[in-house]
């Protein structure tokens, strides 16, 4: 089982979700949640897809770090 990093931003009426490790691995839903879901089966298809074609699949490397500004 592998973890991925995934952001998800607010956006005008739906949530848009990504994973930084794998670039194009994106997703939309209507609820935080739904993206969620969304990006979950985004990033299986993407890893599959990797394996398929004999690529390397990336380690999820980033971290969330939140910083503060006057």
């Amino acid at each position: 089982m592998a973890r991925y990093t995934v952001v998800v931003e607010r956006g005008d009426g739906e949530f848009f979700a990504y994973v930084p490790a794998l670039p194009g691995c994106t997703s939309v839903g209507q609820t935080r949640g739904q993206a969620l879901d969304n990006v979950t089966e985004a990033i299986e298809l993407t890893l599959e897809y990797l394996a398929q074609q004999g690529m390397p699949v990336p380690d999820s490397v980033e971290t969330i770090a939140e910083v503060e500004v006057n």
